[in-house]
């Protein structure tokens, strides 16, 4: 099966812009007309609006239109679940809980493999990579739920979810379906640092370590090459610095938090800086973390210097 494979372009960047706002949108749309309707408008809506996106995509596709298609199939897709979730509230058989992972709910379980399926299926038709992304996603959200209530079971389910999800992209990197692999990696990544994060986050010693699996995640991108996994052991490694440097520094990380702000809340919403009791350490920390990205970045472009153009670096 071959993957739409679209070059970057002023197009092709606008394109996804809209599919993606799109999809945004009909979320707020159907948040919207939850409040405003009944359970029985409600499923008409989503309804409505499932019909008219998977309508307009298998239109587009049929025109050629591939990577627009793509992009209306995932709105379709999440539409659909809204569809049968809302149904399922109609009738009075959807669970409400505080927690996604509290209990063990049909209703949820139902919710979470007709994602799979309706991901699944919309990607054989579409083909269209980023459908992989609520594919592999719903398969953690599945298993995590399925066998665990929240807690430190769920991290650890989800470390060893991830796992399976990279042995997983490894297996679709090879050959001509490499270009599906790309979220595999995203999603197992994700799953693996979320419950490490969950593990260890508390003192010193855990972010210590957060820091090494960040450098092990960075190695990981570079050995598979996929920047997926570069990306996310570089925040990590910034996650790292912000907490030793506010402790010693709440004035200088403070600076940085205004200009970088996405950087220094951690998976926690912690964003909490420590006494002034020396005031150069934070920013003398991010100069320094700063130097290491950079040799790292050397040293992995000189690994594939005729490959990547490492020269221009």
């Amino acid at each position: 099966m071959s993957a739409i494979r679209v070059p970057w372009s002023s197009a092709s960047f606008l394109v996804y812009l809209g599919g993606l706002t799109l999809f945004a949108a009909l979320g707020s749309l159907l948040a919207v007309q939850a409040d405003d309707y009944g359970s029985g408008g409600f499923v008409g809506w989503a309804l409505l609006v499932f019909l008219v996106t998977e309508a307009c995509a298998l239109a587009l596709l049929v025109n050629g239109r591939r990577v627009t298609a793509g992009l209306l199939a995932l709105s379709a897709v999440a539409a659909w679940v809204v569809f049968l979730g809302a149904l399922l509230d109609w009738f009075g058989w959807l669970a409400h809980t505080d927690s996604p992972f509290a209990g063990f709910h049909v209703s949820h379980l139902f919710l979470e493999l007709a994602l799979v399926f309706a991901a699944a299926a919309a990607l054989a038709v579409f083909r269209f990579p980023l459908l992989v992304f609520p594919l592999a996603a719903g398969t953690w959200f599945f298993v995590t739920d399925l066998l665990s209530g929240g807690g430190d079971w769920t991290a650890v389910l989800s470390v060893l979810v991830g796992l399976m999800l990279l042995s997983w992209a490894v297996a679709v990197d090879r050959g001509s379906t490499r270009p599906f692999a790309f979220w595999l990696h995203v999603v197992a990544g994700l799953t693996i640092g979320g419950g490490l994060l969950w593990l260890f986050h508390d003192g010193d010693w855990d972010w210590i370590l957060i820091g090494v699996v960040a450098l092990l995640y960075i190695w990981i991108g570079d050995r598979l090459v996929r920047s997926s996994w570069v990306v996310l052991g570089a925040w990590a490694l910034l996650q790292t610095t912000a907490h030793f440097a506010a402790k010693w520094s709440a004035e200088a990380l403070g600076a940085f938090f205004y200009l970088f702000p996405f950087l220094l809340v951690d998976a926690f919403g912690n964003t909490s800086f420590g006494r002034d009791t020396h005031p150069w350490a934070a920013a003398l920390s991010f100069a320094g973390i700063a130097v290491v990205f950079m040799l790292i970045g050397l040293l992995l472009a000189r690994r594939r210097r005729s490959a990547d153009g490492a020269e221009l670096l």
